[in-house]
């Protein structure tokens, strides 16, 4: 049995820290925390084991509501060893965000095996009724040489990238205007019928808050960005962040060529694998063929657990904060 303890380090030795511990990711580290903090959110960390080297731990994010209440989000985590998220684990993360009642949910990207829910369920966590976030999503293995992962496209999406990379290739956009970034989602949104997915302060929040882990890059047809897909690599993952496109960009398959040009570049950055997120094969066939046919494999996930202190305002709590935050994360 371990002890899990605050975390009372900086930024720079907790990035470090975390990149030894498994399961590590962009949404754990402390740029995701600063880019919350602009919306907000104030971070907590919390670890079990050696500080050097944590055999488990978990950034959250924590709002303060009425009443002395917490509301405590751990997006990506916990991370490392799953036998040690027990009760130890909630408490540390209720007492690090302080107020008299709480309300918490985590969410690990952590594949997931047969024995981890039976050991959640013991460890006293619940399945929340109303999830916020996805628990199956698509990896893609990048281990393989850049040529062995060609071989795994299917036929189709080999000849859309070699459309794609000749009608509208990616580019770098290090610098880019979250305005404009915008407008491609403004007209995806009118094109797919969407509700507004991303707006230019939350996309400028990421691109300073992330840096050098954002990679986003863009597609250019007749002097006018059609399409920008991002992801943000941290150690050995990569996580597939945001994707836009226009009506004038699935006629030239710029999807295609800007997904293609990320991955090889997350696995020039170290990582080894690629999370694609999800896609629900009967409500969105196009996106789960496109997924699948990149050679990603769909795999369920460990998912949202949930807590709360005293424990009967769990089942309220959870309902309200679902009905307030819909699918938002």
């Amino acid at each position: 049995m371990v002890t899990w303890r605050a975390w009372t380090k900086d930024d720079a030795a907790w990035d470090a820290a975390l990149s030894a511990v498994p399961g590590a990711n962009s949404f754990q580290t402390s740029a995701w925390a600063r880019h919350k903090a602009d919306f907000g959110w104030r971070r907590v960390r919390v670890f079990a084991g050696p500080e050097v080297q944590p055999l488990a731990a978990a950034q959250a994010l924590v709002k303060s509501a009425p009443g002395g209440a917490r509301l405590i989000w751990s997006r990506g985590g916990p991370v490392g060893d799953p036998v040690l998220w027990d009760g130890g684990l909630r408490a540390a993360l209720a007492a690090a965000a302080g107020g008299v009642l709480s309300y918490g949910r985590v969410c690990s990207y952590r594949a997931l095996d047969a024995a981890i829910p039976a050991a959640m369920g013991d460890a006293g966590w619940t399945r929340p009724a109303r999830p916020l976030d996805r628990n199956r999503t698509y990896l893609l293995d990048l281990t393989p040489e850049p040529a062995a992962l060609k071989e795994g496209l299917s036929s189709n999406w080999r000849h859309n990238l070699k459309r794609g990379e000749t009608r509208a290739p990616a580019f770098d956009w290090a610098d880019a205007d979250p305005a404009e970034m915008e407008t491609v989602y403004r007209e995806m949104e009118t094109l797919k019928g969407l509700a507004p997915q991303h707006r230019a302060d939350e996309l400028g929040s990421l691109r300073r808050a992330l840096g050098p882990q954002l990679l986003l890059k863009r597609a250019v047809v007749d002097g006018k960005t059609v399409a920008l897909r991002a992801c943000a690599v941290f150690g050995g993952s990569a996580v597939d962040l945001l994707a836009a496109s226009t009506a004038q960009a699935r006629k030239v398959y710029a999807s295609y060529a800007l997904l293609w040009a990320l991955i090889l570049e997350a696995r020039r950055r170290g990582a080894t694998t690629y999370d694609l997120g999800g896609a629900d094969p009967d409500a969105a066939r196009g996106v789960a063929d496109f997924k699948g046919g990149l050679g990603a494999k769909a795999a369920d996930t460990v998912g949202e657990w949930d807590f709360a202190r005293p424990a009967f305002l769990r089942v309220p709590a959870g309902a309200l904060i679902a009905w307030k935050l819909g699918k938002s994360s």
